[in-house]
């Protein structure tokens, strides 16, 4: 009889615990329920809070482009909460302007915008059915009028009709021409430069702006090219030749071929004889 009571206990202990947990549970998910209505609807009334409207939008990082332009680029709506703004679309269409690489957008509650600008540095201009500029990574970006851009080296040796905003170059000339460009920030002012010349066989030569020097650098490399080409030129202007030097080829290893006008230096025959 007492067994029985006993089992009879631990049933009804069991099914306590369980409706414990039960109830335990309900009330959690009812107090979860309570809060996340209570966030919806504090997020509802911020969403449409006046306090909470974009009423400034501050631009930096330009050098060539004006706050108005990146603003109407942005199309961010007048008066939009700030909350719901979309900041990655905002971006997206920041960044379909040709002169715009990236843009950082920053909330700054309760009314700011912030907008973070890097722009495309024009580096040189590439020669198509018109004239267009590339930036340091060899992209294609925009229609240009070269008197505008004076200071650039000139790119030819590209098919015409491959060339136009958002046109991909070729790789090669791409690797080419940003070895190239990277080297020359660190040995050879890039202002030197008035044409750059790319064969898909010989890879790039150079035209200096003095005098149109061709110079023949081949395909990378480009450093230690550069260093024998400065020493060369050092060399012609000790010797008081350099005004007659037309043309220099480095595109064979370590050997260097020069090109130029100069002067027939002849033999005195009789200091030979010693006369």
């Amino acid at each position: 009889m007492v067994a029985k009571f006993n089992k009879y206990r631990l049933k009804e202990r069991r099914l306590y615990r369980i409706l414990r947990w039960g109830l335990q549970f309900l009330f959690v998910c009812l107090g979860f329920l309570l809060l996340s209505g209570l966030c919806f609807g504090v997020y509802r009334t911020l969403l449409t809070s006046p306090v909470l409207q974009v009423t400034s939008i501050n631009v930096s990082g330009l050098k060539r482009l004006d706050p108005q332009t990146v603003i109407q680029q942005a199309r961010i709506p007048s008066g939009i909460n700030i909350l719901s703004l979309d900041l990655d679309s905002v971006s997206r269409r920041l960044t379909n302007h040709p002169w715009i690489v990236s843009a950082l957008i920053n909330r700054e509650i309760p009314d700011r915008i912030r907008i973070e600008i890097e722009e495309r540095k024009p580096v040189a201009l590439v020669k198509g059915q018109h004239f267009y500029l590339i930036d340091s990574r060899g992209i294609c970006f925009t229609r240009a009028v070269p008197g505008e851009y004076g200071g650039l080296p000139i790119i030819t040796g590209l098919d015409p009709k491959s060339l136009g905003p958002g046109h991909n170059l070729p790789r090669k000339f791409t690797a080419l021409f940003q070895d190239l460009y990277k080297e020359c920030q660190l040995k050879l002012p890039w202002r030197l430069i008035s044409e750059i010349r790319w064969d898909s066989h010989a890879g790039l030569s150079i035209f200096t702006v003095q005098g149109g020097i061709q110079v023949d650098l081949g395909n990378g490399n480009y450093g230690p090219r550069i260093d024998r080409l400065k020493k060369v030129l050092g060399y012609l202007e000790k010797k008081g030749v350099h005004t007659k030097l037309r043309g220099i080829d480095l595109s064979h290893g370590n050997r260097v071929f020069v090109r130029g006008n100069f002067p027939v230096f002849q033999r005195d025959h009789r200091k030979q004889r010693g006369v």
